[in-house]
């Protein structure tokens, strides 16, 4: 009896010893430091995707696995056209998250307030990193006034689309990568024809070829890098609107539709990487572009340009209110400068790597000819590495909108260039009312 006391006894002072053992080991346990990230779900460049967390949830297990104790924590749901209120509630609230996607309209505003860091010091400092891996108009569009605020993760360049199919029935050679204004309305001439002689053309030459490209490779800036000032009265940006009116004439009166474009009935289309990839793929693959083979090549280059076009990104940013900055500068080059999630990024996304080294990988090379090889990755490299950047000062697609309604209204044999200084007045007076405030 009195050694089942005993017994019962020691049970009981090791349970006793455990409780307490385990009360102290949850209490001291090392901490859990938690980054919070921001994102919105979907795609950044208005196609359908599919499982836009995958990218990032595999950086998130990538970088937790580098760094023990650190975990990355985001919401999810979140979609784009709710994204700037969803963050202007976590500024409201002095909860803006540590690591954040930043979208154009809001990237300047955020500067002003004060809520972005600065990562001039962690970009000269940090002797791993190397700022001229990236492309540098894409490195470029992270920078405002002479200061680094982000880092870019998506690139999206923009590229002009052949019906290589309409082009060889017709016995006419794709334009070479060089080709100029005058090459390409000669073959957009040639292709305009009225096969059932009903007065209208049955094929055409191009849809969907705006004037601000067209300008962009004619060498034409429109505005400075601050968006103060505008420059609209130029005689290239005139020669640019003309050559996309003479264009739109070779159509006659009608208005080329999304449905010729996908029956074959077009020879050029202006896409981004974004919508090719996306519906080349199934299932969209068997509800478009079903019925003829296609080739890329970049803008047409007029008398004062180059062959460039509008390079666009999607860039992430540090919070300057962080308590965590150095892991969140870390967690950040994970999503941007790592060569492994920038690689599955391109694989299995819609869109372009950031990276130099990425874009002009073996496995890269090898993603457009797994069904047919219509894209060149190294004409991608090319469109990267000469695009100009698309401008980040707030209010600018207000600008440019207020621009395209009166250029887009311009016929052929109006004065265009008295139009353009009719313009620019207007657009100076736009600009002060709206950036002069600041």
């Amino acid at each position: 009896m009195k050694a089942k006391k005993v017994g019962i006894f020691i049970y009981t002072g090791i349970a006793f010893l455990i409780i307490v053992l385990g009360t102290v080991f949850y209490k001291f346990r090392p901490e859990e430091t938690v980054i919070e990230f921001a994102m919105f779900n979907g795609s950044n460049w208005g196609v359908a995707v599919k499982e836009s967390y995958s990218v990032i949830d595999s950086a998130i297990e990538k970088f937790e696995k580098e760094h023990k104790g650190i975990k990355i924590k985001y919401e999810s749901g979140i979609p784009k056209e709710d994204y700037s209120e969803w963050m202007a509630k976590r500024v409201l609230k002095d909860e803006m998250p540590d690591v954040f996607m930043v979208l154009d309209d809001d990237f300047e505003n955020y500067i002003n307030l004060g809520l972005i860091e600065k990562l001039d010091g962690y970009v000269d400092g940090d002797k791993s990193f190397d700022i001229n891996k990236y492309y540098s108009e894409i490195a470029n569009s992270g920078v405002f006034e002479r200061h680094r605020y982000a880092l870019p993760y998506e690139a999206m360049p923009t590229l002009m689309f052949v019906n290589r199919t309409l082009l060889e029935n017709l016995h006419l050679n794709i334009p070479e990568n060089n080709y100029t204004f005058e090459d390409f309305y000669k073959v957009c001439r040639m292709v305009t024809l009225d096969r059932d002689l009903d007065g209208n053309p049955d094929y055409f030459g191009i849809y969907r070829y705006d004037w601000i490209n067209a300008a962009l490779s004619n060498g034409v800036t429109l505005f400075t890098e601050d968006g103060k000032n505008s420059y609209f009265n130029q005689e290239s940006l005139a020669d640019a609107i003309r050559f996309v009116k003479s264009l739109e004439d070779l159509n006659g009166n009608q208005n080329v539709t999304k449905e010729e474009f996908d029956s074959g009935k077009v020879a050029f289309s202006q896409m981004s990487l974004a919508e090719y990839r996306t519906y080349k793929s199934y299932p969209y693959k068997i509800k478009k572009y079903t019925g003829f083979a296609w080739d890329c090549i970049p803008m047409p280059a007029g008398k004062t340009g180059n062959n460039v076009s509008m390079v666009d990104s999607l860039n992430v940013a540090i919070s300057a209110k962080s308590k965590k900055k150095k892991l969140a500068w870390e967690f950040l080059k994970t999503l941007s400068y790592d060569t492994q999630i920038q690689q599955k990024l391109y694989n299995d996304m819609p869109v372009a790597s950031v990276l130099k080294e990425v874009m002009e990988s073996r496995e890269s090379e090898n993603i457009f000819k797994e069904n047919e090889d219509i894209i060149d990755s190294k004409l991608i490299c090319q469109i990267l590495e000469n695009g100009s950047a698309k401008p980040r000062f707030s209010g600018y697609e207000d600008a440019i909108a207020l621009a395209d309604s009166k250029i887009s209204n311009l016929n052929q044999g109006d004065d265009i260039e008295n139009a353009l200084r009719i313009l620019q007045r207007q657009m100076s007076k736009y600009l002060l009312q709206e950036r002069g405030k600041e």
